[in-house]
């Protein structure tokens, strides 16, 4: 089995031979990045020449293939399947040439949530502002389908490209997030149904004990609902209830009505534990609890304010 940069070296030679002929001239880049604190490696391809903030290219983690590589042990089913990754960026567009009007992507920005003290040094190089224990980034959506979305990272070079500051970032996707990426609410019985058939039995539960999932269509970016005020507003009614908010993800959010028997310490705690266990380091967004309070509209960190 080849180690971490023995594949990383392999990986980058190997990528163009697995895409095809008509892909002779472009280069292959190793792209530092870093994920919740932790230096990761991107494998990155392009035209010749081309420079920083003038494309967007497509890039996987090589982190998280040399993972699945140890997993599997299948490197050429695995360079297949990033091939076509890169063939499907460049030919949906998420290379964009010099010649864009990046004008027009104002339509298509959205938020993201990410932790804050775990992307420091990314959030140094990027339009953000914070959001509690939290900041607010911005991407620009190439793509919404049925395949998901493709979507790339504003960074301040790319901004300036767009000619927009971070405020007006900030309008721009306040504007389309909740359009691009509209938040799906559902009690968690029904996706738990979903998986097991119509054929199981899921016991029913009184409603002040269910727990209920937000998220959107894609599964992408779905924490962004804690920033969508309305939407919050709309299910604290239905449900009668201020409401508890655990981050499953930066993709999910599980919601509990608030009640004084519900230990914020306690659900704190458990988030904590299966962040750790269960949820990848890239998808984790906060051990913290929120509260959201239907009668002053804002949302709070548990430990900073008193049920």
């Amino acid at each position: 089995m080849l180690d971490y940069e023995e594949f990383k070296e392999k990986a980058s030679a190997d990528l163009i031979r697995y895409m095809g002929e008509e892909y002779e001239t472009y280069e292959v880049r190793i792209v530092p990045y870093e994920k919740r604190g932790r230096k990761c490696d991107g494998l990155s391809i392009c035209l010749p020449g081309v420079t920083k903030g003038r494309s967007v290219l497509p890039t996987v983690s090589l982190n998280e293939l040399y993972e699945e590589y140890k997993t599997r042990e299948d490197y050429e089913d695995q360079m297949r399947k990033v091939a076509l990754m890169m063939r499907n960026g460049i030919q949906t567009g998420k290379r964009l040439l010099p010649g864009t009007d990046y004008r027009k992507a104002k339509d298509k920005i959205v938020f993201q949530l990410v932790n804050t003290e775990s992307n420091g040094e990314m959030l140094n190089g990027i339009p953000h502002r914070s959001f509690l224990d939290l900041s607010v980034i911005y991407r620009w959506g190439i793509d919404f389908s049925e395949n998901g979305v493709a979507s790339v990272l504003i960074t301040n070079e790319l901004a300036d490209l767009m000619g927009l500051s971070e405020e007006e970032l900030f309008e721009c996707a306040k504007v389309n997030t909740g359009r691009l990426l509209a938040p799906v609410f559902k009690d968690i019985r029904e996706l738990i149904g979903d998986l097991i058939g119509e054929d199981e039995m899921i016991p029913d539960m009184p409603r002040g004990q269910r727990l209920y999932v937000v998220t959107n269509r894609y599964n992408f970016a779905g924490a962004n609902a804690m920033l969508l005020e309305d939407v919050l507003y709309d299910i604290s009614k239905e449900l009668s209830s201020d409401l508890l908010i655990l981050p499953a993800s930066v993709n999910e959010l599980i919601l509990l009505t608030a009640s004084e028997d519900k230990d914020p310490e306690v659900l704190s705690n458990i988030v904590s534990e299966i962040n750790h266990s269960d949820v990848d380091s890239a998808d984790r967004l906060s051990d913290s609890v929120y509260y959201y309070s239907a009668s002053t509209r804002r949302i709070y960190i548990t430990s900073e304010r008193r049920m």
